[in-house]
């Protein structure tokens, strides 16, 4: 048994190969496939450390830059890091280890290494498990499967089915070559062998009929002309009150170099580490200088919202993008602002304050009570085009800019200070998720962070542009908007739903004598 769990931690070590900045997508079917393999004829106990040591080993290897936002910026100790590390590690094992357990329970209603357990439930169960992790305390959807396979042939099913269906796929293939290899291996069921194989060749051979159709047309009638900003200020000295003086005067000299007619210039996520009514004078001045120059800018900020005693509500703190230059003149608080939606447990709220108070306390990281801006808001509007807008972490989650896009959406827009990630795969895991949504709803997608990775993304997903981590430096690119919708805009996860419908419909339909 202790080879199994030793075999369990690599075959979960190795997935994160298979992500930026690796790119072997090979991988992650290799270990998801390995785990399935361990744990297939297990039993509870047995299927449930595996789960367990998988887990470890994919989470160990793929999140572990975690530890410099919680060592270098929490301030903490090198001991008390690693064990806050661990635990987090430990506890999104947790839901690999439940997959086993209910992979295991399930194993009564049909037989060890079977179609129905390899090819249905597990692909169904993994849902499962993965759209919990993704949702208790506001989730960690990080890492999930199917961003392995944006350099393998399944790339062609993002603007279908999505990242949720390219998971199910994903899975539905690892569980298709252990059913494979299994009864090869025994010289058994080989008309059931042939099918599997088919199967498999199906799934990786259709996507070439489809992978050059332009779900979405450019609109080459219109072009926004970007400017990105990239001020590169260490996250060590972005809250110190001695350099915010600094941090104005790099963007405002970066920003004031590059005013021109028509151009959009976009700041990183809370570029002004200061709260907006702390700022008037300095936003009236760029608004000022931006309608003059007939130019735009959207600009990251903290928008503290006193207390109201009159409505006897608290006062509130949003992380926010607002829009300057525009036709009239700013005027605290404008409406074509976003206010982030999903925050980021512990770095910007503390979810169950009441029993996790103590770890926020520990941490000590700045602006980290801040107050969920609405689910679903207005796109922003900069120079007459429309942008669906995520904040940092929002960008992963695919459901949050479905609620957010439109069919008139020209542009996705997120903003960003990876700087928390240091120099790590952290900012390359980031910008591949970035790039999924660009395909998933064939839309150019501007990213501007605070030290990288500041990129251009076109419909198709592939980087135009990208400027260089941990510099000081302006992106400039003129790019035109599309119009259309993907399959997946427009239908959502209702095909994959469909196919995990016809899945579990299968599971309970009984072979004849």
């Amino acid at each position: 048994m202790l080879k199994h769990l030793f075999l369990g931690l690599i075959l979960g070590g190795i997935a994160v190969f298979s992500y930026a900045p690796f790119h072997i997508w090979p991988l992650s079917i290799i270990s998801f496939a390995g785990l399935l393999w361990l744990i297939a004829d297990k039993t509870r106990k047995q299927a449930m450390r595996i789960g367990l040591t998988w887990g470890i080993g994919y989470f160990a290897s793929g999140i572990h830059w975690v530890y410099i936002s919680i060592k270098q910026y929490g301030e903490v100790s090198t001991p008390i890091a690693i064990t806050i590390l661990g635990l987090l590690v430990l506890y999104l094992s947790l839901y690999p280890m439940l997959f086993a357990l209910l992979l295991r329970l399930l194993n009564r209603f049909f037989h060890k290494y079977s179609f129905k357990q390899l090819v249905l439930a597990a692909p169904l169960i993994w849902q499962l498990t993965e759209f919990l992790r993704g949702y208790i305390l506001t989730g960690f959807a990080w890492l999930q499967i199917g961003y392995s396979q944006l350099d393998s042939p399944l790339r062609a099913y993002f603007p279908i089915i999505g990242i949720n269906g390219v998971n199910l796929l994903t899975t539905i293939i690892c569980g298709l070559v252990v059913y494979t290899l299994y009864n090869i291996k025994r010289l058994a069921q080989k008309t059931h062998t042939f099918g599997a194989v088919i199967a498999l060749l199906v799934i990786f051979i259709a996507p070439f009929s489809f992978k050059n159709i332009n779900w979405t047309t450019v609109n080459s009638q219109r072009s926004a002309n970007f400017v990105l900003i990239q001020g590169n200020i260490a996250q060590s000295l972005r809250w110190s009150s001695q350099q915010l003086n600094k941090t104005l005067s790099t963007y405002a000299e970066l920003t004031k170099a590059n005013l021109s007619k028509d151009k959009i210039i976009i700041w990183s996520e809370a570029s002004i580490t200061d709260f907006e009514l702390n700022q008037q004078p300095y936003l009236q001045y760029l608004d000022n200088e931006a309608r003059e120059n007939d130019a735009e800018i959207a600009v990251g900020i903290i928008d503290f919202r006193p207390a109201d005693r009159i409505h006897e509500t608290n006062s509130n703190i949003y992380n926010t993008l607002l829009v300057l230059g525009e036709k009239n003149p700013y005027e605290y608080p404008t409406t074509n602002r976003y206010q982030k939606h999903h925050l980021v447990p512990f770095g910007e709220f503390t979810p169950l304050e009441s029993v996790l108070e103590p770890i926020a306390a520990l941490l000590d990281i700045p602006m980290s009570s801040m107050k969920a801006g609405e689910a679903t808001q207005p796109q922003l509007t900069i120079k007459g085009f429309k942008f669906t807008t995520a904040i940092c972490y929002e960008v992963i989650l695919s459901n949050l800019i479905l609620q957010n896009f439109a069919p008139d959406t020209d542009f996705l827009l997120t903003v960003s200070n990876d700087a928390w990630f240091g120099d790590s795969i952290g900012p390359w895991q980031h910008l591949q998720m970035a790039q999924a949504r660009a395909l998933e709803f064939g839309r150019p997608l501007i990213r501007s962070t605070n030290n990288g990775i500041t990129a251009i993304i076109d419909h198709h997903g592939n980087i135009i542009k990208q400027l260089p981590q941990f510099e000081t430096a302006v992106l400039t690119q003129t790019i035109s908007p599309t119009i259309g919708l993907t399959p997946y805009a427009k239908w959502k996860d209702m095909i994959s739903s469909v196919i995990m419908l016809l899945m579990f419909i299968s599971l309970f339909i009984k072979k004849r004598s």
